[in-house]
């Protein structure tokens, strides 16, 4: 068991985000699936340009807020409490959906980011 205290991990913002403070939970260093865990606080204005990870999957979880997913011809607006998952391959954006923080879970699972 490995335990986390996700107060102690350092923010940072990947390449392509803005206005967002990403704590990785978990690293492929530490799971033999390549498995990565993110929690996600994403500001008022916060997005991400459009990109695309050829060989990962994505989970995006809304723990708190609103966020909107676009993905090709689709664009949704994601409430607390919901998922989307993008698969390897497809390209996708996302942007803060209301005015407050908008918290979320990104679980990725293979390639590399």
């Amino acid at each position: 068991m490995k335990v986390i205290k996700v107060k102690e991990i350092a923010g940072t913002v990947p390449p392509k985000h803005y206005d967002l403070t990403s704590r990785r939970l978990v690293d492929a260093a530490d799971s033999t699936k390549g498995l990565r865990t993110s929690l996600v606080r994403l500001e008022k204005n916060g997005r991400a340009d459009p990109h695309v990870h050829d060989d990962a999957d994505q989970l995006f979880i809304i723990l708190k807020g609103e966020m909107v997913m676009k993905s090709g011809q689709q664009e949704v607006r994601l409430t607390e409490g919901e998922a989307a998952l993008i698969p390897p391959g497809e390209v996708h954006e996302n942007y803060n959906g209301w005015e407050g923080e908008t918290e979320y879970l990104v679980i990725t699972c293979g390639g590399t980011l």
